[in-house]
């Protein structure tokens, strides 16, 4: 036990893994909501099928409704499903004030871009507009969430504004990634066409076998982060829009499917 609360003491002692843990609870607990959203309508509709029968029966069809979502069991649902949308909303607007500092992060990291840049001109030009996609997804989130706290100024339709521009250029740094990747896939089987040729002849079968594993995994690598950025790019797509893609529930799951690996391999870490 202790031994546990060690190791989750040192995990959260950064800021990445802490915003992981959180992302992963918030679209864990939005998933909840939206189950329990659906429960709650599902029961809603039974009472009223129940008055409307109750009705035609010539019954007491007011007091019965009355009495039926007014139950123990109706009360608590009702409660825990807005306990559970306050908290997810609560972790949100958390996890966005922690963000206000990444624009220092995104210009040390166009910095290391510019001192250490990619020899492949491609992946250099790719590098350059992320760096410059996440910048002013970062300026334009800080600038909507402090507007929303009434620090700028900014009225409701400004603010909404503002959210919706910095998810489209969230989704541009989500699209570059696909770029990146296929980019590297390309270079990838450029480079390994002469090691493959050479392979056979290799006298060394230890280094070989060393080198093939390195492969494998940097191929599992390879498609993990396509189906991350896969699960991103609908979420990213649904906050750019003023009516959004979908509801709840699938931007949930999709939210867990990008974050859970990552959070996986952080806790490893720090073990």
């Amino acid at each position: 036990m202790d031994a546990r609360v060690s190791q989750a003491n040192r995990f959260l002692s950064t800021s990445a893994n802490l915003d992981r843990a959180l992302q992963t609870i918030t679209y864990t607990l939005h998933l909840l909501h939206a189950i329990l959203g659906r429960l709650l309508t599902v029961r809603l509709s039974d009472a009223a099928l129940f008055v409307a029968s109750s009705i035609l029966s010539n019954s007491r069809a007011v007091s019965l409704f009355s009495s039926r979502i007014s139950s123990s069991g109706f009360a608590t649902l009702t409660s825990f499903t807005t306990s559970t949308a306050a908290l997810a909303t609560l972790i949100d607007d958390v996890r966005i004030f922690l963000r206000l500092g990444s624009i220092l992060s995104i210009y040390t990291w166009g910095a290391s871009v510019y001192h250490f840049p990619p020899k492949d001109r491609i992946l250099q030009s790719i590098a350059w507009s992320q760096v410059c996609a996440c910048a002013l997804f970062q300026y334009l989130e800080n600038g909507a969430y402090l507007g929303s706290k009434g620090v700028l100024g900014f009225g409701p339709r400004k603010v909404s504004n503002w959210y919706i521009w910095s998810s489209r250029f969230w989704m541009a740094h989500v699209l570059l990634e696909f770029g990146r990747l296929g980019r590297e896939w390309a270079l990838r089987r450029e480079n390994n066409r002469p090691a493959l040729e050479t392979s056979d002849k290799d006298d060394n079968g230890v280094e070989a076998k060393r080198g093939e594993i390195g492969k494998l995994e940097e191929k599992d690598g390879w498609w993990r982060q396509i189906y991350i950025n896969a699960a991103w790019l609908p979420i990213t797509v649904h906050y750019g829009t003023e009516s959004g893609l979908t509801g709840e529930a699938p931007i949930a799951i999709l939210g867990l499917i990008a974050g859970l690996p990552g959070l996986r391999d952080a806790w490893r870490d720090t073990s």
